[in-house]
């Protein structure tokens, strides 16, 4: 039976000499931290300590070394060699593990005109080492289609320049950067294709020669494909031409004369060109203040003649027989004032009047009246 002591054995740093530490098949439970016991079962001999939570092995975690792929040899006691295929061998002791491995000639690999060159197995050895000479020529270039510029720069020698285009790209080369970069108001020369939208920020698109040509085919055919100009066209120019034999206006009324200020005197109206023939003309004139047009009379040798547009008719009528008159007055309308009176005493007459359509009005008398006696006045209102 053992004897139970109830506080500490100092031993005052004297031996203790010929013990045996507690011997167990199994761990104590309920241990105390610091605590340790010998384990007597068979395969594992080991001292173990308690550290509060776990037991741990004095003798450490490996119990053993086992040769893996590419080795041969090793063991669970003692000195360990593991033998590499192909090598000296990998030599393991209580303390550390020494790898030793003779597939290559022990140097330096690598220089600034050589790169080294090493040859690694399927088990990670190194079987060979060798130099491979570094190039010092730089081959560069440019994205010419078919047949490219190309250059070589020699490295440690020639200075690779970045170099941009007159009044096109600029370069800059600062802080282990190269920047590129158009130049303020960059000049272009040939065709310039954009894919994607281009964004004018408040600037202006100008021309250095007397037309600026916006072609919408993108193969340069004149005369096809469509422009399209989202927001308000303001042409300052004094004149716009348009060549098309189509125009679509979603506008129901067309301002003409809009610089137009205080008292206006210049006409205004549509003139249209006739080749050969003398033009035709439908104008607002501001001097008799009306609409007029030109055209030809047919009748015999053509002469242009100025017709304006009618808003009134007269006419006289009687042949001293009939009692009613088919006036034409072709006004267009049956709002009409028609107004009669006797052209030898210029007393205003009355009689029957019948708007019979918009271009005729029906003249109807109790009494003949005697030849050319009655004069007929109409106006169109409105």
């Amino acid at each position: 039976m053992a004897l139970s002591y109830l506080t500490d054995i100092n031993l005052n740093k004297n031996e203790l000499q010929n013990a045996v530490i507690q011997t167990l098949a199994t761990a104590p439970s309920s241990p105390a931290e610091g605590q340790i016991y010998y384990d007597s079962s068979v395969g594992d001999k080991q001292i173990y300590v308690y550290n509060g939570s776990a037991w741990i092995s004095v003798g450490g975690d490996i119990t053993g070394v086992t040769a893996g792929t590419g080795l041969t040899d090793g063991g669970t006691t003692g000195n360990v060699t593991l033998n590499v295929i192909g090598g000296t061998g990998i030599t393991a002791n209580a303390n550390d593990i020494a790898i030793t491995v003779t597939g290559v000639t022990a140097a330096s690999y690598g220089s600034s005109t050589a790169i080294p060159v090493i040859a690694i197995n399927a088990q990670g050895q190194i079987t060979s080492a060798a130099t491979a000479a570094i190039s010092s020529t730089l081959t560069i270039s440019d994205d010419v289609v078919g047949t490219p510029n190309t250059d070589g720069v020699t490295v440690g020698t020639d200075t690779l320049v970045f170099a941009g285009t007159t009044n096109e790209i600029d370069t800059l080369v600062s802080d282990n950067q190269v920047k590129v970069g158009i130049v303020t108001n960059p000049t272009l020369t040939g065709n310039v294709i954009v894919t994607g939208d281009l964004a004018v920020n408040g600037g202006d698109i100008n021309s250095t020669a007397t037309t600026l040509n916006i072609n919408a085919n993108s193969t340069g055919a004149s005369g096809t494909g469509t422009v399209v100009i989202d927001g308000s066209l303001t042409v300052t120019g004094t004149t716009t031409t348009v060549n098309t034999e189509t125009i679509n206006l979603a506008d129901n009324i067309i301002l003409l004369n809009s610089n137009a200020t205080g008292t206006v005197t210049a006409h205004a109206g549509i003139e249209i060109e006739r080749g050969d023939a003398a033009n035709v003309l439908f104008q607002w004139n501001e001097t008799a203040d009306d609409w007029e047009f030109q055209a030809y009379n047919h009748a015999g040798t053509p002469a242009l003649t100025t017709y304006k547009v009618p808003t009134t008719f007269s006419a006289s009528i009687g042949d001293g027989s009939a009692t009613a008159y088919t006036v034409t007055h072709n006004l267009g309308s049956k709002d009409v004032i028609v107004q009669l009176y006797d052209v030898s005493s210029f007393d205003t007459v009355y009689a029957d009047v019948v708007r019979t359509s918009t271009e005729v009005v029906t003249v109807t008398f109790a009494v003949a009246p005697i030849s050319n006696d009655i004069r007929v006045l109409i106006s169109k209102v409105g």
